[in-house]
């Protein structure tokens, strides 16, 4: 199964920066290698898609940078190596989505649940993606989706207005639905008033509240296989 991460670069690539094929091949090709390189390192085991910690992508990075057979390497290449991966790392970081609010709808498609591996008893925990979050504060331009108006604070690790992604449902609730919740379509940007106050506020503020995101997020939802009427959204997620 193709990593979640691998699938929508590919489709940035090709939908939202509308390169050719051959382009699109000449990046993926870039970072197959990488993950050739740093499984024979002893770094990763599975490939660079899989990571969804943005801090250990940028570890990994540093470190590949400083490793004489990669300079090597990518040398020889003429820094295509070094340029896929810094690319790759700026779609990650969501340096290019920034206030991609139309285009982003464009990989919205349906894809297929991961599950982590149960903890002790505890309940199943899904799988879900820090670089996705970062990703889609980005989009956002790090302004609230309920009110664009809302202030916050910079944040010293962003410098940017310090802001939350929120998954519209409940990550929690996987078990629910055939697709997976750790999508574009599911993940807004919200100001942390407006993310507190979506789950721990008055249930008819709540409910105006999901009725919004509703509006804003149901077509892309369904375009990512997560069709639901607006009541039965509502309603789910007020039942928590």
């Amino acid at each position: 199964m193709e990593p979640l991460l691998k699938t929508y670069y590919k489709r940035y690539l090709s939908e939202v920066r509308h390169l050719k094929p051959s382009t699109v091949k000449h990046y993926c090709d870039a970072l197959n290698n990488i993950t050739r390189h740093l499984q024979e390192m002893k770094m990763i085991e599975g490939s660079i898609y899989d990571i969804s910690d943005l801090h250990q992508l940028k570890d990994l990075r540093a470190i590949l940078f400083d490793d004489s057979s990669f300079i090597a390497q990518n040398k020889k290449g003429n820094q295509m190596y070094s340029a896929g991966l810094n690319n790759y790392v700026k779609f990650a970081e969501g340096t290019n989505l920034l206030g991609l609010h139309h285009d982003i709808a464009k990989l919205d498609m349906p894809m297929p649940v991961i599950a982590e591996e149960p903890r002790r008893y505890e309940i199943q925990h899904w799988a879900r993606s820090d670089i996705l979050r970062e990703q889609t504060l980005a989009v956002a331009d790090y302004h609230c989706e309920m009110d664009g108006g809302h202030q916050t604070f910079v944040a010293e690790r962003t410098h940017k207005p310090y802001m939350e992604s929120h998954h519209a449902i409940p990550i929690h609730l996987q078990g629910r639905f055939p697709y997976s919740l750790d999508v574009y379509a599911n993940l807004i940007c919200l100001c942390p008033v407006c993310h507190r106050k979506i789950h721990y506020g008055l249930r008819d503020e709540r409910r105006e509240m999901l009725y919004e995101v509703y509006e804003k997020r149901h077509e892309r939802m369904a375009h990512s296989g997560l069709e639901i009427g607006k009541e039965e959204f509502a309603d789910l997620i007020l039942k928590e």
